[in-house]
């Protein structure tokens, strides 16, 4: 590492919560589930870590989940007195990169990237590995090179998400999907759905929809409201995430069709559990643990930059399943703890 760091005299025991292995770049399922129970291999404790400076990069702080993930973090570390610096991409993932090189060049001790797809930045873990420098990444997708990995299995969620759409429909009716398959965790959603439709034949995907980002708000409705304005005949809309269930109802409701069309989603944000408790046609999403994401990059940092061994370099947590019937009082959080992610539980 660029310079040394300062280990307190009093250890600190950090046992990371794992399950699996991520997706491969070929879009194959994990065959493990998406909770965080703890792995038989513990690995190895270190110590907790002193001034420490992150450089931070995200390729869209525009995004609720993706912002959100980010004050978590910035809070978590300043709370232990580290320093970070932060980078928004703004969309551009080549802006993204040679903001990490620059951290890098820069003589940090971490890089941390948020939701930045990994595969589209070996190059900047190679420049870490070589200044020693980890490289965590929190929802970018696991590839060679990466430190540590931490999000949720979006294949699994998304297999369940769209199970129950078409459990809904009976196993059959006409359905849209939209999605935007840049990021490795919509690329993995995205590998869901396909799997669980190949099994339904009897549901029609009708369009498959590549929502422009940035403008993604303004995009999801103008395409849905040309679509239902042409084909009423449409059951059900699946959405990559919650960010486009608003213009998703917006585009329902004014083609009259709130009586006949559901939709479904992913992600967690507050927004999205506000039109489920009010009875739109948004019926569902699993919710990410993203206010605990944060904690848990800081803690797998202390653990790496600590002299520590993780047990896996993947790190997944639990999701929760928001629907009529579980969604939390509004200004409130799901139990993250004890909440049901099936059905069946709740």
């Amino acid at each position: 590492m660029k310079r040394t760091i300062r280990l307190t005299a009093a250890a600190l025991a950090v046992s990371l919560s794992l399950v699996g292995c991520s997706m491969s770049d070929d879009d194959k399922p994990s065959s493990n589930s998406g909770d965080d129970s703890s792995n038989s291999d513990s690995g190895k404790a270190a110590g907790p870590v002193e001034d420490l400076s992150i450089g931070f990069v995200a390729v869209n702080l525009n995004s609720p989940s993706i912002n959100g993930i980010k004050d978590q973090f910035v809070k978590a570390a300043e709370e232990k007195g580290w320093k970070v610096e932060v980078f928004d991409g703004q969309g551009d993932q080549a802006a993204t990169n040679n903001a990490a090189s620059d951290f890098i060049s820069r003589g940090v001790d971490v890089i941390v990237n948020n939701s930045s797809p990994n595969a589209q930045m070996t190059g900047v873990m190679k420049e870490a590995d070589a200044a020693d420098i980890p490289f965590v990444s929190i929802y970018g997708g696991f590839v060679e090179g990466v430190d540590a990995e931490i999000g949720t299995n979006e294949f699994i969620n998304s297999t369940l998400m769209t199970a129950e759409m078409a459990n809904r429909l009976e196993g059959k009716g006409r359905v849209v999907k939209l999605n935007w398959t840049v990021l490795q965790a919509l690329r993995d959603r995205d590998a869901g759905f396909k799997a669980v439709m190949s099994e339904n034949p009897d549901i029609e995907v009708v369009r498959e929809i590549e929502v422009k980002v940035p403008g993604q708000v303004e995009d999801s409705y103008d395409q849905l409201t040309n679509l239902l304005q042409s084909d009423k005949n449409i059951d059900a809309i699946w959405l990559g995430w919650d960010e486009l269930a608003p213009s998703a109802v917006r585009a329902i409701e004014e083609a009259g069709l709130e009586d006949k069309v559901f939709a479904v989603g992913f992600d967690g944000n507050s927004f999205a559990w506000d039109l489920i408790r009010e009875g739109s046609p948004y019926k569902m999403e699993p919710a990410n643990p993203f206010p605990l994401m944060g904690d848990k990059a800081i803690e797998t940092i202390e653990t790496i930059v600590g002299g520590g061994t993780l047990p896996s370099k993947v790190v997944y947590m639990k999701p929760c399943l928001i629907n009529e019937q579980t969604v939390p009082a509004e200004g409130e959080e799901p139990d993250w703890e004890n909440c049901a992610f099936f059905p069946g539980e709740v």
